[in-house]
């Protein structure tokens, strides 16, 4: 009897010895396998011994790593694969491009497919928006027949939801999953419609939705999954009323999940998400920003803004003026395509992201800002889009069409854009206007330096946004280098900060005033836009006290004029001799004022009291000095006692779960996956972590305080008020938004006769017409319009219940009901006009109608004499009205 085949792969728990007991391959395995093992195996012994050693020898080969084994690669555990997700969706995930999960991935998944509420925050482009809809595809699995939608993600701008939906409609490729989309801008009537399709997943934001769900009445019982990406920009008060009204219509047994890349520890603010017991998970919270990002800041004077920017497109970009290679492709087509010929294969689509290599963000601060530095741009020769708030949705869709396609290389924006748009292969980022808030900061960068690509930001610098760039040094935790005090600077981990090159400036500033001397409506646009910045600069969150202090400081040493380091390589010998001259008449002050010179002995009255007062005023110099040294010396001791009593233990512990009470103290809510940081022994080894009370707190407060929501006055404890008055508005990029800070915080109501609170507007004071929703909660009464209903009766559509099965005879495109014509006529081309430029074109067209017998040609082009029924019947009634009217017998005349 032959041995049998050996087995293909060993048991979980058992093995295969028969080939070692029939003798097969013994030279293999006493060489091999005793000589890994390092044991000496008799098989031929009678001793029980000896099988036991084996089968232990060999259990310990099977269990032994891939990455100890010679000629292995050693790939290791932790993909895709082992999170149990179904084989649709890995593929769908493996045709997405996603070979290994994220950090963010790898911690989330496993938690959302147990059904934990999850808070989640990772730096931009670490892929949370991933994280949350791999689980929900795997969650819902299929389309159910039941009504109702059981995924929502809440998104705050319309262009992050429709990446969001391709991100749905590519992982849930293999499913027949229904998914929507509905923002603002779009058609009411259409969303009406997809509403009915029974949709498993809604994606929208918050306005638009909780519209929907007042005019039509949703019942949102049936939702299992919601998602608040971008939540810190929801949970602020721009939000507060759509997000009351939808979060009080959710069943209290769903599961609720935040993510964003600026999250505070606390999770307070969050309370009234409704979160159960939820989990933390705070990545990549040291790093804060992608560390492929490469950041230099400049320092500029006001008039030299425009310069600046066209210093740094041309000098540093290096970008060229003119057409794009994509945006010839694409005229080219067109024109080919006038004259009848045939596209060619490969060219533009504008569907396919497909930027040029120098492709620029520019973040502006007001929309006014935007129309300006767009049409300035563009007047130099540079393709540019634009996008902010207040545009048309048609336009914003095709202004980013054009950019993502590669027909532009400028992409002129306001903040609307700096959250979780995944714009690919974006190279550069300018901040045209500095934020006033360091999380406003990550979310512009991290539009480039995405998925491992290396990306540049560049920063502009007036002297009035010097404490804001403090703040943010601060909120960094790099090292700050002014000038050139550092030879080989590291511009992704030391915050370099200098000046431009002035012989580089001047010709730019040249050239914008050229521009301006020569377009007076570019004139206007800025007067405009001169007229929103102040408005945008009252209202804007207020640096701390100590930024303020130490920017005056840096605005008056002699570094802060220097030139920043980044054009080093460009500087001779000359130029640096000179800007050394200028710094040293700059910083020249005369021994002597002009009532002394000249003047010697004590005749002079001036000049005896200016002597006296010199002496007074050097003694203040000498008292400032010191105390200014004995704060220096007792701040480096503070900083040195809370670098080494905040040193982090090492803990193995990756997610544990959160408290009731959200408390940020609480050391079980918290996740931090970052570089552990070495303590070395030293005099405070003896603290107790358990029980020492350190004096200094354990946060960094200027963290905790730009990634908080409120983003204001930490001291103010009224959350509302706080929120009403530090509100980080995206949308508000106009002037109309911006005076209402400003304004007299009571006003007189005409009707009530009386003086009332500015506060409460929002809730209808003004006299617009509110209504109240199921949470109390006053909502606009345009809600409630009955456009709903009159379409409804319109297409002859009936709603059905959550719960119920879905009808199975809705066979329209939406599955919306009523009936939809389609279109099945086939019309052929009218003769050619001999007297047209296109005649030969058309005279194809028409040849080609022919042979395939399309429209009138259908007949091979002759009239058909055959008539049928309807035309027989139609001409014998003529017929014979026409009989009976002249068989008539005429009329006599009567004499």
């Amino acid at each position: 009897m032959a041995p049998r085949a050996s087995s293909p792969a060993l048991s979980e728990n058992e093995f295969d010895i028969f080939d070692a007991l029939a003798g097969g391959d013994e030279v293999e395995q006493e060489t091999g396998l005793a000589g890994d093992l390092g044991i000496d195996l008799s098989i031929g012994g009678d001793d029980g011994s000896d099988d036991e050693a084996f089968i232990a020898a060999k259990q310990a080969a099977a269990n032994r790593k891939n990455s100890n084994a010679p000629g292995k690669s050693g790939k290791k555990g932790g993909g895709f694969q082992s999170m149990g997700l179904n084989a649709a969706l890995l593929k769908a995930i493996t045709q997405k491009g996603f070979k290994v999960p994220t950090p963010i991935q790898r911690k989330a998944v496993p938690l959302i497919l147990q059904g934990d509420d999850v808070v989640g925050m990772a730096r931009t482009g670490s892929g949370k928006t991933a994280a949350f809809v791999i689980p929900m595809i795997e969650k819902l699995k299929t389309h159910s027949a039941k009504v109702g939608a059981r995924g929502v993600i809440m998104l705050p701008s319309r262009e992050l939801a429709l990446q969001t939906l391709k991100v749905v409609k590519e992982l849930g490729r293999g499913t027949d999953l229904r998914t929507i989309l509905l923002v603002g801008g779009d058609s009411l009537e259409e969303q009406f419609n997809a509403m009915t399709t029974n949709p498993d997943i809604i994606i929208a934001t918050p306005g638009r939705f909780l519209h929907l769900k007042v005019e039509m009445g949703l019942d949102l019982s049936s939702v299992q999954y919601i998602v608040f990406d971008e939540a810190d920009r929801l949970f602020e008060m721009g939000f507060a009323a759509q997000l009351s009204e939808i979060l009080y219509a959710l069943p209290a047994s769903r599961q609720t999940l935040l993510f964003s890349a600026t999250l505070p520890k606390s999770l307070v603010e969050f309370a009234r998400a409704g979160l159960q017991e939820p989990k933390l998970i705070r990545l990549d919270a040291e790093s804060k920003i992608s560390p492929d990002l490469k950041s230099a800041y400049f320092t500029i004077k006001s008039g030299d803004r425009d310069g600046a920017l066209f210093h740094i497109l041309d000098n540093i970009i290096k970008m060229p003026v003119g057409e794009t290679e994509a945006s010839k492709q694409a005229k080219e087509d067109a024109t080919n395509t006038s004259k009848g010929k045939k596209r060619k294969r490969g060219g533009v689509n504008p569907n396919k992201d497909a930027p040029v290599e120098e492709s620029t963000i520019i973040f502006a601060a007001t929309k006014h800002r935007v129309e300006y530095l767009s049409t300035l741009l563009r007047g130099a020769g540079y393709p540019v889009s634009y996008v902010y708030g207040n545009l048309d949705q048609t336009a914003r869709k095709e202004q980013i069409a054009e950019f993502r396609a590669g027909l532009t290389r400028v992409l002129v924006v306001t903040d609307v854009a700096a959250r979780g748009v995944d714009m690919p292969h974006i190279n550069h980022v300018i901040n045209y206007d500095f934020p006033s808030q360091p999380k406003i900061f990550v979310h512009r960068v991290g539009r480039t330096a995405r998925a491992g690509r290396k990306g540049w930001a560049y920063s502009l610098c007036r002297h009035v946004d010097l404490p804001y760039l403090i703040d943010l040094q601060m909120f960094l935790g790099k090292p700050l280098v002014v000038g050139r005090s550092s030879n080989e600077p590291n511009y992704a981990e030391d915050f370099v900060v200098g000046s431009l090159a002035p012989y580089q400036l001047e010709p730019s500033v040249e050239l914008v005033n050229k521009q301006l001397a020569d377009d007076e409506d570019l004139v206007n646009l800025m007067n405009v836009a001169e007229k929103g910045e102040r408005q945008y600069q009252r209202t804007r969150n207020q640096a701390s006290n100590q930024s303020v202090h130490r920017a005056k400081e840096m605005a008056s040493s002699s570094k802060f004029a220097e030139t920043h380091m980044l054009f080093n390589d460009d500087m001779h010998d000359a130029l640096r001799a000179k800007e050394d001259m200028l710094e040293r008449i700059q910083g020249f002050r005369p021994a002597e004022t002009v009532f002394e010179i000249g003047k010697r002995g004590t005749g002079s009255e001036t000049a005896e009291i200016m002597r006296k007062r010199r002496v007074t005023v050097e003694r203040q110099k000498t008292k400032q000095q010191f105390n200014k040294a004995i704060e220096d010396q007792t701040s480096l001791k503070e900083t040195t006692e809370e670098i080494s009593a905040d040193a982090p233990p090492d803990s193995d512990d990756d997610v544990q779960p959160g408290g009731g009470e959200y408390d940020s103290d609480s050391d079980e809510l918290e996740v931090t996956v970052s570089q552990p940081t070495s303590k070395k022994a030293g005099a405070d080894d003896y603290r107790e972590d358990e029980f020492f009370m350190s004096y200094l707190p354990k946060e960094n407060m200027a963290e905790e305080k730009a990634y908080g929501v409120q983003g204001g006055d930490a001291g103010n404890s009224n959350f509302v008020s706080a929120a009403r008055a530090a509100e980080m508005s995206l949308v508000n990029d106009e002037i109309k938004g911006f005076a209402d800070a400003s304004k007299p915080r009571m006003r007189w109501d005409k009707k009530s006769k009386k003086y009332v609170s500015r506060a409460n507007d929002e809730d209808g004071s003004k006299g617009a017409k509110m209504v109240r929703g199921e949470s109390g909660q006053k909502i606009a009464a345009s809600f409630r319009s009955g456009r709903f209903d009159d379409w409804r009766k319109a297409n002859k559509v009936k709603m059905q219940r959550v719960g119920e099965m879905e009808a199975p005879n809705r066979t329209s495109q939406f599955n919306g009901g009523g009936r939809h014509y389609k279109h099945k006529a086939e019309k052929a081309p009218k003769q050619a006009d001999r007297y047209r430029d296109d005649y030969h074109v058309q005279k194809k067209r028409v040849q080609e109608a022919k042979e395939k017998r399309i429209g009138h040609f259908k007949d091979g082009g002759a009239k058909s004499e055959l008539k049928d029924a309807d035309t027989v019947r139609k001409e014998r009634r003529t017929q014979e009205k026409r009989k009976e009217k002249n068989a008539r017998p005429s009329k006599k005349r009567k004499y």
